[in-house]
Parts: C-alpha cells; sequence; structure tokens
C-alpha cells in the first residue's frame, strides 16, 4: 500500500501564482486532518485529482521530485487498490503436519514446520496450536522472510508425530498494470541493494551457458526491464510444460526445483517453472526471488486434503517494486491468464516463505534446507525425508481442512 503522505506530495504537479499557492497549503491542511479519521488511501484518492496541476506543495514539503508522471499514472495505482480490495478473502485453516516412520528407540526429534505470518499481502489473524509439543517456540532464519514453528522432543514414545495447528488469515489478490514508458533501468543503489536478488550462482536458478543463451534469445535487444520479464513469463508458458506426477505417473517425479532439470524435461512443478524464470530473468540484470505457499481450491473447502505446495515469483521493476507472478496460473489454453497473472496472483492461496537454503540455528546438519514448502525435521542429526527417495515414501506430509469464512468482497486494512 503506498505511503499516504508520499501519495499526497506526488500528487502535486506544475506551479502555481504565490496566491493560489497559499490556497493549496490551506486545502492541504484541511485535507490532511481528516486522514486520522478515514483510510488514508481514499481521503486522498479524492484530492488527488484536483492537485494534480499543483507543484508548489511538494516543493514547500522539501521533496520537489516526488510527483505523478500523469492523471493515468495514479489511475493505475487506483486500479491496483481496487483489485486487491476485491479480491481479499478471509479462511480458517486447519493444518496437520506429520513426521512418521520414527525409528524404535530414537533420542531426539527436531522439525522447524513453515506456518503463515504476515507479508505485504496477507495478514494472519489467528493462529493457535491444537495439539503440539508443550517445548516449541517460532524461529526465522536469520536471512530469509517466513516463520516457522520448532519443536524438540526427546525419546519420542511413538513412531510419528502430529502437530496440528488451527489460523485464520486474509490475503488479497494482486493485479500491478504496467506501463513501460515509466520503467527506468535499475539504478547502481538498486543493484546493490538487490544482489543477492541478482545472483548468477544460485543453487538450482544458476545462469548457465545455456540459460544465459535462451534469456538473449528470447529478449534479444530488449533493454526494458518489465518487457523483458513479461517475454520470459511468455517464453516458459508456451515452452516448458506445467505437470503433476499425482496426475500422470509416466510424468518424472517433482524434485528439487530446477533451473536446467525443467530444460531438459521440457517442463516440471511449479518449483521447476519457477526456478527456470528466476535463472532467465537474472540473465537478463532482473532481480527475482522465490516465495512458497499452498493453495485453497474451492473444490477442497470443508475436506481434509493433502494441498500439496505452490510457489510463485516476484521480480523487481524500478518505478514499481516488486511484481508477485504465478506463470502456471498464467499459462492457460485460451491466453486469458497473460492479461493478470503475469503481473498478479490469485488470493487463493497462503504464503508461508520466501527464498531458499535455510539454516537453523539449532540443526546439526551443516547442509542448507533447499526449500521450506512443509518442514524439515532431523532424527538423531539425520534428516528426514521430505521427498520420495527410491522406493521409500516422504517422512514428512501435511493435510488441510479449510473453510472460507469472509466474503470475497471483504477488506484488508494495513
Amino acid at each position: 500500500m503506498l505511503e499516504p503522505q508520499r501519495l499526497f506530495i506526488t500528487a502535486c504537479g506544475s506551479g502555481r501564482s504565490s496566491t493560489h499557492k497559499i490556497h493549496y497549503r490551506q486545502k492541504a491542511k484541511r485535507m490532511l486532518r481528516f486522514i486520522s479519521q478515514f483510510n488514508a488511501i481514499a481521503v486522498l484518492s479524492c484530492i488527488v485529482m484536483d492537485l494534480i496541476s499543483s507543484r508548489s506543495l511538494a516543493q514547500d514539503f522539501g521533496l520537489p521530485g516526488l510527483r505523478l508522471e500523469s492523471k493515468e499514472f495514479f489511475l493505475r495505482q487506483k486500479s491496483e487498490l481496487a483489485a486487491m480490495k476485491e479480491g481479499t478473502v478471509t479462511f480458517t485453516v486447519q493444518q496437520k503436519v506429520r513426521l512418521d516412520q520414527i525409528p524404535e528407540g530414537a533420542k531426539e526429534v527436531l522439525i522447524w514446520i513453515a506456518i503463515p505470518s504476515d507479508e505485504v499481502h496477507q495478514k494472519v489473524l489467528s493462529l493457535n496450536e491444537n495439539s503440539v509439543p508443550d517445548d516449541y517456540k517460532i524461529v526465522q532464519d536469520k536471512d530469509r522472510p517466513g516463520k516457522f514453528l520448532y519443536s524438540r522432543i526427546t525419546n519420542p514414545k511413538t513412531t510419528e508425530l502430529d502437530f496440528l495447528l488451527e489460523y485464520t488469515f486474509s490475503r488479497a489478490a494482486v493485479y500491478t498494470q504496467i506501463d513501460p514508458e515509466h520503467v527506468r533501468p535499475l539504478s547502481g543503489l538498486e543493484r546493490s541493494m538487490l544482489s543477492e536478488h541478482l545472483a548468477k550462482d544460485a543453487l538450482h536458478m544458476a545462469v548457465t551457458s545455456k540459460v544465459q543463451s535462451i534469456a538473449d534469445e528470447v529478449c534479444g535487444q530488449e533493454t526494458n526491464i518489465a518487457t523483458q520479464a513479461i517475454q520470459i513469463m511468455k517464453y516458459i508458458a508456451q515452452s516448458v510444460d506445467h505437470y503433476s506426477y499425482s496426475i500422470d505417473p509416466t510424468m518424472p517425479r517433482c524434485g528439487l526445483g530446477d533451473a536446467e532439470t525443467c530444460l531438459a524435461q521440457g517442463g516440471g512443478c511449479c518449483t521447476d517453472l519457477n526456478s527456470l524464470f528466476v535463472a532467465l530473468a537474472r540473465a537478463r540484470g532482473i532481480p527475482a526471488r522465490l516465495n512458497m505457499g499452498y493453495r485453497m481450491l474451492e473444490e477442497n473447502a470443508g475436506k481434509w486434503v493433502d494441498p500439496g505446495y505452490r510457489c510463485w515469483v516476484e521480480y523487481y521493476v524500478p518505478g514499481y517494486g516488486w511484481i508477485s507472478a504465478d506463470v502456471v496460473e498464467a499459462d492457460t489454453p485460451d491466453e486469458k491468464g497473460h492479461v493478470q497473472w503475469l503481473t498478479g496472483l490469485t488470493p487463493r492461496r497462503v504464503w508461508l516463505n520466501q527464498g531458499r537454503q535455510f539454516r537453523f540455528a539449532d540443526a546439526q546438519s551443516t547442509t542448507p534446507v533447499n526449500h521450506m514448502h512443509i518442514a524439515y525435521a532431523e532424527i538423531d542429526g539425520k534428516p528426514a525425508r521430505i521427498l520420495p527417495e527410491g522406493d521409500l515414501a516422504p517422512q514428512i506430509t501435511r493435510t488441510i481442512k479449510f473453510d472460507e469464512v469472509v466474503p470475497s468482497s471483504a477488506r484488508i486494512d494495513n
């Protein structure tokens, strides 16, 4: 959500005479007094159009560079806010994570379970531990957004442990209309600040010679960051397939989420496709990062199901910030998904964490955790299986039961 004072200041355009300057200053003070009583964005949206041609107030605030480029620019932001308001959904969720196949005689179990927390498009309204061992705490990777329930169990008495949480959260749809004319190149400061998200040697998302060649072929001579990001998204949607082993057993099993593997197989799970996007984007100097969560499909409401997991990406566009996108949802046969989901997300999902290569302070293993879509556990210092290994099933599973509790017209007030 835009900072109200900044939006107000940027609403000022061309100069006025000194008489008009006093008039607009007085008008501004009157309007600012209302902001404490009403939603700041709603109030300011009413006055922005009236002040659109005044530069004097911005000069008075000492920030003459903060301006709206045009009325159309403001209308794009208004459209984005409206889309978020109309697309907000609230869910109550029961989530059960199970760790099984614990060897008899095990001395110690450590487990870190991904749980929802607040982020720019999501607000957690409640979080309760329905059935969790007493020895637990909430922790966070020092370098990665997202929170985890950490529990230590000594001398477990059974070969399986269940962790049942209940939470309520609201999430807004995201849709950003980008005008390439308002996109500038990355500044030096942005490159430095976002260096982690420009790294070309990230595990499973590396910019290899093959990735670089594809990125250059897809984008050609284009230099606009937003245009290149869309070109890369469309290339992935058209060139590689999203598939699920549970739907088609002839397809390769989902694996680590690797860009090169996605290219070699001609597709993969959502983690593979989004890892490929991150690699291709970074090959063109576009900051990109991965987010993890799972979806709340309408047909699954009210029953216990395995939600799987869903990851999506964000890419950074100067002048717009981080843009959310889901290449899987955008890949519709009629390409209608391209209109919205190359620069947006549906609200029927929960965000859990961001990034890869997690490190936890009490873990005995020194190998970073590839991604945290459910949990990470160690049994007497040995990591539990999160993916199938040959004929061995995963040791960590998750099921959920959810209900939609607020109509989609509800609103998140940040």
